[in-house]
């Protein structure tokens, strides 16, 4: 079963009213079927917003919305990936704004952070004992821009891979945060993530 996973979808975040239309159909969907939606943050400030502005969506009682102080939302939950795997879903849809922010400087020696660029300068290289479900892991090329830690969408992503979930990754519907189309594609695909268009993704319920 899949589970639709939209990341950083506040109107800060998520500017492009184009990915935005390219969204609503695929959340559509989901909600008529019945599907599993997760509306996850990584945004501090937003940590005291209501559910329903969490999400340009409008996320209702029906949906999982999350809060994670960390841009890897699995790390930032340790619990997400046990229950969605007790919930039956083997495969994740995901979508949103790569959010990386000042903020998540503090998560250097986070699982996910492992495998940001600016810590090759480390003196071993080969990152810390608990990397255990790091996304370098997977092996995927640390591309994400000299200096940049991966964003929300990214990091979420190839954790979701060193947790055993399938991934597919939504291509015209994950944005930097400037509303341009993320540069990582290639290197998640080359991680075991498949990219697809939102019109050619079909959920399993």
């Amino acid at each position: 079963m899949d589970a639709l996973l939209l990341i950083d979808t506040d109107d800060a975040s998520y500017i492009s009213d184009d990915n935005a239309e390219i969204l609503v159909d695929i959340v559509g969907r989901t909600r008529t079927v019945g599907g599993v939606l997760i509306f996850a943050s990584t945004k501090e400030e937003l940590v005291d917003v209501d559910d329903e502005e969490l999400s340009i969506f409008v996320p209702d009682e029906e949906d999982l919305v999350l809060r994670s102080e960390k841009p890897d939302v699995f790390d930032g939950i340790r619990d997400l990936a046990p229950g969605l795997h007790d919930m039956g879903i083997d495969r994740i849809v995901i979508a949103g704004g790569d959010v990386t922010t000042v903020a998540n400087s503090e998560d250097a020696e986070a699982p996910v952070d492992a495998a940001a660029p600016d810590e090759a300068a480390a003196p071993d290289g080969a990152g810390s004992t608990d990397d255990a479900d790091a996304p370098d892991d997977t092996g995927a090329p640390d591309d994400t821009g000299a200096g940049d830690l991966p964003g929300s969408v990214r990091a979420s992503a190839m954790a979701a891979l060193v947790c055993n979930f399938d991934v597919i990754v939504l291509s015209d519907a994950v944005i930097d945060p400037e509303g341009h189309p993320v540069t990582w594609l290639d290197s998640a695909e080359e991680a075991g993530a498949m990219i697809k268009k939102t019109a050619d993704t079909w959920l399993r319920m």
